[in-house]
């Protein structure tokens, strides 16, 4: 019949589909080859039905079909695309019905003004800015917003990437959103070229990470043909085409844990959990759960926009500390809504492992066992890649959005998001894994080896930086030896570390760890157990644990006097007399003391004899001889200024200044505190900025001028409580009591001499502990009352401001204590008292007249 159509079986052979194809685009079998991808003696094969097309070739044709008939929609309702008998046609330039145009968002705009504002500067100066980052860092949906703000909407043509699936498709969808038709005898690309010449526009390639390649290839040339062109990319990997701009989009700012209520409330991450999780529940308020518990959630999260919409599409079906639980598990169901679906936040990692290269998909895993920046070296030792071949692996990462790169002068720093490191180490089997995390405790044990010498030598600060920057990864480390029952690796690692853990202020973390590896060595007694005994003693002493820094001490004296190891018998040495000294044994102290000096003098260790007459000189103030501690602290410094140690020449000029003060020396002990303040900064050691605050208040009391020294006594007891220097601080604490009883504030007075007693009494320091009932005498106060039941003072001062009705948070401020220490003293209370609670606890301190104020 005339006009009937072929038969469906007839009109969709792929031979019948080609020929009609070719034949209303105007093109030859070579030109359509080329379209495809394939072989002109493919398409000829095909059309002649000799041959049939691949799965993926059938799909190719398919989606080109699909293109064309997207680009075939009339311009305007009704009206046919090249009214008017033109025999060429006209195609518009802008969207017209069809794709949905991107500009309008489905959803409101959620911070991100910092970003916005350096946006609109690029946007006004660069032609092609190409928005970076992992899979659901809202490259899109800021880009979007930024070129909203700068640029008309009419004037911008936004090009979805993600349906090409062959790159061979690409020009063609660029086309097909551009409204621009295959003419015969023209190259797709001049005619793509000419319609974005005819008009000044912005065209956004979003997406570009699977065709990359293609993508680079394309912008470079439309750059260059048409040169009022602006293009902007969103991409998981970087172009590489001159002159592109990439700028990293970062995840959304997060509240730190410490954060206050109205900082949670205007940060962007928790913004955007707020406004998603009011559209999935209307009249959803902050109100109804605990602010931090949103805050942790989005830390949890990395402040990756897509990761808070999906965790925020769970409200109404689960409450907030349900979700916070759930976490990750969460993350990986299908998302309900039809925005996100296809979109879980494994997928988008998925789709970003499956783009990167063998090399890299091999050292991603290995990657993630870092719990904190790491640097090229980290990584080689790691992953056992290196040279060129990590470099270019590492670079593959970053560029890909996989790392995060920090910059500094020496060494740069790479990172992961928890989220994609959590997906990177699900890809470690249980071999690989052995592997991996044993060459990384191997590696930090080595740092950590390095760090005994490097943090008392002239390079103390880079070492202090280094082990900043570590201390995730040390603790990964201790743990690994401690899980898998390596006792040699964590006895080592342990006893190297005394001296960042001492100066960090980490006492109790270094003690727990020590104990830990000691408790397992059992009854061996080897160098490793000595050294670690050595340490534990060290810190112990400074602790305020005398007792057993004794034990510990003399163990490890037994030890190297056993293995004839002079040097480390020297630091035992010095340890016991320390704690001889804390304890007020000046005789036993002198005697250690002095076998150190021998076995110094002996080994030629130049360093160890300074340290060695530094403690002599302590000794002389202890005896009240002044004029001897100022000739040894003054020998001390000749040392040390020709070893060039910063952090050990500090010490000496804040020791020679606790000399020159009594002896009414001001401007000689103000310049000696000057030049050790400013060796001091950048170290990073509490300690010895405590040191230097109170002997900065020393000074300011010497000459009257009580406000100043109160400040720099109240600095010194915070530093040294924070540090952990419990026999440091006492001394600040009685400085504090006797500026604010010279400043009239005599409850003031009386309330820091008591703390600074119950600290002297919990340590069992005599010289404190008669320091301060000194200072006590001279405000007219008297010494503390004997206690029930062998409570310390500390233990019922707290049990006090219990009773008084205050919490752990509240005691803790009052007494410059941790809450953390607070817990521990009432848990000792109880235990000793056998208390089961607060209840009694208050009950007790009533009957026994503990109740109330700090006695």
């Amino acid at each position: 019949m005339k006009g009937e159509a072929p038969s469906a079986d007839a009109d969709t052979t792929p031979e019948v589909r080609l020929r009609r194809l070719r034949a209303s685009l105007g093109l030859s079998q070579e030109q359509l080859a080329r379209r495809l991808g394939v072989s002109f003696a493919t398409v000829n094969r095909w059309e002649a039905g000799r041959t049939r097309m691949s799965a993926r070739a059938s799909v190719a044709l398919a989606e080109f079909e699909a293109e064309l008939a997207a680009a075939d929609e009339p311009s305007q309702p009704g009206e046919p695309a090249g009214a008017g008998g033109s025999s060429e046609p006209t195609p518009p330039l802008h969207p017209g019905p069809g794709p949905e145009p991107i500009l309008v968002a489905h959803t409101s705009f959620v911070g991100r003004e910092h970003e916005l504002a350096e946006l609109s500067g690029l946007l006004r100066i660069s032609r092609l800015i190409s928005f970076t980052g992992p899979g659901g860092a809202g490259k899109t949906r800021l880009a979007i917003e930024a070129i909203r703000r700068w640029n008309p909407p009419e004037d911008v043509v936004f090009i979805p990437l993600e349906p090409v699936r062959h790159p061979q498709a690409l020009i063609s969808t660029v086309a097909s959103r551009l409204r621009v038709r295959d003419q015969p005898g023209v190259l797709i690309n001049t005619s793509v070229e000419a319609a974005l010449a005819t008009q000044p526009r912005l065209i956004v390639l979003d997406g570009a990470e699977h065709v990359r390649d293609e993508v680079a290839d394309l912008v470079g040339r439309l750059l260059t043909a048409v040169p009022a062109l602006r293009i902007v990319v969103t991409s998981r990997v970087v172009l590489g085409v001159p002159g592109e701009v990439c700028w990293t989009v970062p995840p959304l700012a997060c509240p730190s844990a410490a954060a206050g209520v109205s900082d949670i409330a205007s940060s962007d991450a928790v913004q955007l959990f707020m406004a998603r999780a009011r559209e999935r529940l209307p009249g959803f308020s902050s109100t109804e759960v605990a602010p931090h518990a949103i805050a942790e959630l989005c830390r949890r999260l990395d402040g990756l926009p897509l990761a808070i919409e999906l965790i925020a599409g769970w409200v109404g079906t689960l409450s907030v500390r349900e979700i916070l639980q759930q976490g990750a598990l969460l993350l990986d169901q299908e998302p309900a809504d039809s925005q996100h679906r296809g979109r879980g936040l494994a997928d988008v990692l998925h789709a970003s492992h499956d783009l990167l290269r063998p090399e890299q998909q091999q050292l991603l895993p290995a990657l993630s066992v870092f719990a904190a920046p790491f640097t090229m070296d980290d990584a080689s030792a790691v992953s056992g890649t290196h040279g060129a071949e990590l470099a270019r692996a590492i670079r593959g990462l970053v560029d890909s959005s996989w790392l995060v790169v920090t910059q500094a002068d020496e060494q740069n720093r790479f990172s992961m998001l928890d989220t994609m490191r959590t997906f990177a180490a699900a890809r470690l089997d249980g071999a690989d894994r052995a592997t991996v995390r044993g060459r990384h405790a191997a590696h930090f044990a080595d740092v950590a080896t390095g760090s005994e010498d490097g943090l008392g030598g002239a390079d103390a600060a880079n070492w202090t930086a280094r082990l900043e920057a570590a201390v995730a990864d040390l603790d990964v480390a201790l743990r690994w030896a401690d899980e898998n029952g390596d006792v040699d690796l964590g006895l080592g690692m342990s006893a190297a570390l005394w001296r960042w853990w001492l100066i960090s202020g980490r006492l109790a973390l270094g003690r727990n760890w020590l104990g830990r590896f000691l408790a397992g060595a059992g009854p061996r007694r080897d160098e490793r157990t000595g050294r670690a005994f050595g340490s534990a003693a060290v810190l112990a002493a400074e602790n305020g644990d005398y007792s057993e820094a004794l034990r510990q001490s003399r163990l490890a004296l037994g030890i190297f006097e056993s293995l004839g190891m002079q040097e480390r018998m020297a630091f035992a040495a010095t340890v016991l007399g320390s704690a001889h000294r804390y304890l007020g044994n000046r005789p036993d102290a002198r005697r250690s003391f002095q076998m150190a000096m021998d076995l110094r003098v002996a080994l030629g260790d130049r360093r160890g004899v300074s340290v060695a007459m530094n403690n002599m000189a302590l000794l002389a103030v202890d005896d009240g001889d002044l004029a001897q501690a100022r000739e040894l602290f003054e020998q001390t410094l000749v040392i040390k200024r020709q070893l060039g140690e910063q952090r050990s020449l500090a010490i000496g000029l804040a020791n020679l200044a606790s000399v020159l003060i009594p002896t009414g020396q001001g401007d000689a002990a103000a310049r000696a505190l000057d030049e050790a303040a400013q060796l001091a900064e950048g170290l990073g050691n509490p300690q010895l900025i405590g040191t230097l605050r109170c002997n900065q208040g020393d000074l300011a009391a010497k000459r009257q001028r009580w406000p100043e020294a109160a400040g720099h006594y109240q600095a010194a007891a915070l530093a040294h409580q924070e540090a952990g220097h419990a026999h440091d601080a006492v001394e600040a604490m009685i400085g504090l009591g006797r500026a604010s009883h010279r400043l009239g504030q005599r409850a003031d007075a009386a309330k820091h001499l008591r703390t600074a007693e119950a600290m002297a009494d919990e340590i069992a320091n005599p010289q404190r502990l008669a320091d301060v009932r000194a200072a006590l005498a001279e405000i007219g106060e008297s010494a503390g009352a004997v206690l029930p039941d062998g409570l310390t003072a500390r233990q019922a001062e707290v049990l006090g401001l219990l009773a008084a009705g205050m919490s752990s948070k509240q005691i803790a401020a009052e007494l410059y204590l941790s809450p953390t220490t607070v817990e521990r003293h009432l848990a000792t209370v109880y235990r000793k008292l056998g208390l089961s609670g607060r209840v009694e606890a208050t009950r007790y301190a009533l009957t026994n007249g503990l109740a109330g104020p700090t006695r």
